[in-house]
């Protein structure tokens, strides 16, 4: 059995002896037919051959704390190493089963060859960075090496995800640009690590609205820093762009998106920020809450009509009991989903509005279409056909307090 990884190689005899860590091949096996001694064999692009290590009765202990965040130690008796290793948890967790079946030898060693790889092998079972140029290229059976952290399939014309990629745990950079996908699935919105999402020139705005659950997942939401949906035909935004926390710079260039969601001025971190060609006539009024660097609004029909300015609808009564949960759970950010909670609610939980003051409104609110100076929201901002730099934002308020103290300030 192999597992890809990374090694820190500890001399507890030398005190500081360690060596910097590594991507490794660790393989756990015997070294011949007639051999049934099991090994562990230790391979790096530096060391193709390989350090073989036995296995029976020279393992003084597996530490195995923190399995479940992808970390082990082997402490061995000789030599008096230990291998401090980081991998992929579900596959720790198989390799440490394997090897805890050889240390109590209920392993039948038959069924285990420890087959040195060849450097040509190696090396690719270590890459990190694929890149994928023509359809004929694409490893179809074979799949990608555990240990790519960063991932190029653009101009493949492909119409659907490969569900392979959901099992490449160390993913940080995923770049499907140019292809034909009309959906994402759900699980990336898993991947713990992806950092940077790049979806543009395909047909995303042609898919189901519930297609995007995806940006609903607890970890992409703490780990995505860059979303490209440029150019996907796209005439609305999903209500769950709000779960992207951690975005910096989202880009929506080239669509047909005619408004925005409430939710896009609650991405406390957003820095960068794509609108261009599209068909907004106005903004959501807590966009006032961003502090971004650059904001690319050109190309579009916005509307600096102001004879409605003064319109106030909706009402501020007494708060349901529903929302002043969805109030807690939305501010609180508690991770739900349709596993947890009715589907009702999920809908119901993810299109809140927003105060100017950044608090969640659902039913009980006023609204009111506002003008606000673009340069209290951006350092540098891009646009056309506007004059004094202030357009029509869509602005909701949770009191009459708020009403009145942002009226003041904005008008």
């Amino acid at each position: 059995m192999k597992l890809m990884c990374t090694v820190e190689i500890a001399n507890r005899l030398n005190h500081g002896g360690r060596r910097k860590a590594q991507q490794s091949c660790l393989t756990i096996g015997r070294q011949s037919v007639k051999d049934d001694q099991i090994y562990l064999l230790l391979q790096t692009v530096a060391n193709k051959k390989g350090t073989k290590y036995k296995v029976n009765n020279n393992i003084e202990k597996v530490f195995s704390n923190f399995v479940h965040e992808g970390k082990a130690t082997i402490r061995l008796i000789e030599p008096p190493q230990d291998l401090n290793i980081k991998s992929d948890a579900i596959q720790l967790k198989s390799f440490l089963h394997v090897l805890k079946l050889g240390l109590s030898k209920k392993l039948n060693p038959a069924v285990l060859t420890l087959s040195n790889l060849n450097p040509k092998n190696l090396s690719n079972a270590l890459k990190k960075r694929i890149v994928i140029k023509q359809a004929s290229d694409y490893p179809v059976l074979e799949g990608f090496p555990r240990t790519t952290e960063e991932l190029h399939l653009s101009g493949l014309q492909r119409r659907s995800f490969d569900r392979q990629i959901l099992k490449l745990q160390g993913l940080r950079i995923l770049n499907l640009s140019e292809n034909q996908l009309t959906n994402i699935p759900h699980e990336l919105g898993m991947l713990p690590n992806l950092q940077e999402l790049n979806l543009s020139d395909n047909l995303l705005g042609k898919g189901p609205i519930n297609k995007w659950s995806w940006m609903s997942g607890v970890n992409i939401s703490k780990s995505l820093c860059l979303l490209n949906l440029n150019s996907n035909q796209m005439t609305v935004i999903p209500d769950q762009i709000n779960k992207l926390r951690s975005l910096i710079t989202l880009h929506f260039h080239n669509n047909l998106i005619t408004t925005l969601p409430q939710g896009i001025g609650s991405l406390s971190k957003l820095k960068y920020l794509v609108l261009s060609k599209n068909n907004l006539t106005h903004l959501p009024g807590n966009m006032r809450n961003l502090r971004l660097s650059d904001l690319d609004i050109s190309d579009n029909p916005f509307s600096a009509n102001l004879n409605d300015n003064n319109a106030i609808s909706g009402n501020v009564g007494v708060r349901t009991l529903v929302e002043s949960a969805a109030q807690v759970i939305v501010r609180k950010r508690v991770y739900y989903d349709a596993s947890i909670i009715p589907f009702t609610l999920v809908q119901y939980l993810d299109k809140p509005s927003y105060c100017m003051c950044g608090a969640p409104c659902f039913s009980c609110y006023v609204n009111r279409f506002m003008s606000i100076n673009l340069s209290t929201i951006a350092q540098s901002i891009k646009f056309s056909g506007m004059a004094g730099n202030r357009i029509l934002f869509d602005c909701y308020f949770c009191s009459t307090r708020c009403l009145k103290l942002f009226s003041k300030n904005l008008i």
